[in-house]
């Protein structure tokens, strides 16, 4: 992985058009027990995101692995979107205004049963939420609120990335818009 994102060239087309062909990989390898190779796999994951002109293209092959059979692709997948989302929504134009349509793609994973995709769902809302803008998320409230509140059950950890991404919508938007979409279970 790292000698990959060493030698990526963004002006060598042998190297663009290899992209969408490696992606499964990179994807994968971000679950990677090893820690220096889920690092370097972020790594190559940015520097193709920087070398390819079209993000919502990019997107486009990131978003296609959320169509995997198994909940590890699936996960990985969304697990990508959120680290773009993090390192590109505040800076580039293009993400904002993908984000809308990226939470409505990953709000159909909340009906997951999987506890891994479950994970990284919650944390791409997380991020989501707090790079939209008010304006963007509006319209997203009942399928944001009522999506993560599925996964508000127990004791587990999921819970206080809950409790933080309501407290963000509560303090954006106010106690009184929040909590009519919060059910009462």
């Amino acid at each position: 992985m790292t000698c990959i994102v060493a030698g990526f060239d963004s002006d060598n087309e042998a190297h663009m058009a290899v992209i969408p062909k490696i992606m499964g990989e990179v994807l994968l390898c971000l679950k990677d027990s090893n820690a220096k190779t889920r690092e370097a796999a972020y790594q190559l994951l940015l520097a193709m995101a920087t070398a390819r002109d079209d993000m919502t293209d990019y997107f486009r092959i990131v978003l296609a692995a959320l169509g995997a059979q198994t909940t590890h692709m699936r996960s990985a997948a969304v697990m990508a979107l959120s680290r773009l989302t993090f390192e590109y929504a505040r800076e580039d134009v293009e993400v904002q205004e993908l984000l809308p349509l990226l939470m409505q793609t990953v709000a159909v994973l909340f009906d997951d049963s999987s506890r891994e995709v479950t994970k990284s769902v919650i944390g791409f809302v997380r991020v989501s939420v707090a790079a939209m803008t008010k304006e963007q998320l509006e319209p997203l409230l009942p399928t944001v609120v009522g999506g993560i509140m599925k996964y508000n059950k127990g004791k587990d950890r999921f819970r206080a990335k809950i409790k933080i991404i309501l407290k963000k919508l509560v303090r954006v938007y106010g106690y009184d818009t929040i909590a009519p979409l919060v059910p009462e279970k």
